[in-house]
């Protein structure tokens, strides 16, 4: 039997103490899924800053049935009281939203600006006559 000397010892000893430490663990990262939705949506994606297309143009929410305007953003309503156009975080309480009967639509400025065409678009029967179902888009 041969005898292991001094300084082979101290070699095979760090060897023994350093050599698992430099084993590499790999882990298996989870995988990022991007989800790409469909959508008629125009413009940036919401993420995006609003440089440009999103600030120009603002998503009302339109009840034709009630003739009233929402504004999601600052949570405004618009509607017609005696001829003048009000504003308002409330609407009076003879107003009734039905969520379901909303058409979105994009302006670049206030809605009663707009309010002839949209209101030809969108006429108060316009669920009634079939031609809307459920939450549409201008």
């Amino acid at each position: 039997m041969k005898i292991i000397s001094g300084s082979w010892k101290t070699v095979l000893f760090l060897a023994a103490v350093t050599l698992p430490g430099c084993v590499a663990v790999v882990e298996d990262r989870p995988r990022r899924e991007v989800v790409v939705v469909d959508s008629d949506r125009h413009g940036p994606p919401p993420w995006a800053p609003a440089h440009g297309w999103r600030r120009k143009h603002e998503t009302f929410h339109y009840y034709p049935v009630v003739q009233v305007y929402y504004f999601p953003a600052n949570r405004t309503y618009y509607w017609l009281e005696a001829g003048q156009w009000q504003v308002g975080v409330r609407l009076p309480s003879r107003y009734v939203i039905q969520e379901h009967k909303m058409v979105a639509v994009d302006l670049d400025d206030e809605p009663h600006k707009h309010h002839h065409k949209i209101k030809t678009q969108y006429p108060p029967d316009y669920f009634e006559r079939g031609k809307g179902k459920g939450r549409g888009r201008s």
